[in-house]
């Protein structure tokens, strides 16, 4: 009889083991499955949190800009150009029709001008600034001690999305003078 007793109580008890090991398992799973929604819900929250910081930089980064009347009208021309200058005209020494000069233009705007800064083999050669007139841009250079006797005007004008066509004529103090045909694509 003890041992009959007995075997039903280890019976017993093991029964309630096993339910308890299956009651624990489920919680377990629950708590698996929140922990994963948890998880999705904060890479979410981190991915919006991204998009938050980038719309506000970029917001910042207009706010700037946005009352200058230069860039609302052309907003696109900000950036950087490839320029090809090919010379069409020459009555310079040292200069022949047919040369080709590659540089990279870096467009901007301030204080309501046109600032284009023009960079070859990576050092900066010439700043130009100037303002639309109608459709054409025309730019002119910041004169400095060291060629303060040649005068360069740029004239440009837009023809598709992200290019400009226009000319750049050189004329130096003697007189004589150089003229360019210019192609810009931009970067």
């Amino acid at each position: 009889m003890k041992l009959i007793l007995l075997i039903g109580i280890v019976f017993i008890s093991g029964c309630g083991l096993r339910q308890r090991e299956m009651e624990l398992n489920r919680k377990m799973q629950e708590l698996n499955v929140k922990e994963q929604e948890l998880a999705l819900k904060e890479q979410s929250l981190s991915i919006k949190e991204e998009q938050l910081n980038e719309k506000e930089k970029s917001l910042d980064s207009t706010k700037n800009v946005v009352n200058d009347s230069l860039f609302l009208e052309h907003q696109k021309l900000p950036g950087t150009w490839m320029v090809e200058m090919l010379c069409t005209e020459t009555s310079c020494p040292g200069s022949a029709v047919g040369d080709v000069k590659n540089e990279q233009w870096d467009f901007k705007f301030q204080n309501n001008m046109v600032i284009a800064s023009a960079m070859s083999n990576n050092q900066l050669v010439r700043v130009y600034t100037g303002d639309f007139l109608g459709n054409t841009l025309k730019l002119g250079v910041q004169q400095d001690s060291t060629d303060a006797s040649a005068k360069i005007v740029v004239r440009l004008q837009k023809t598709k999305e992200k290019e400009m066509t226009g000319d750049r004529e050189i004329t130096q103090a003697n007189g004589c003078r150089i003229l360019y045909s210019l192609r810009l694509k931009k970067q």
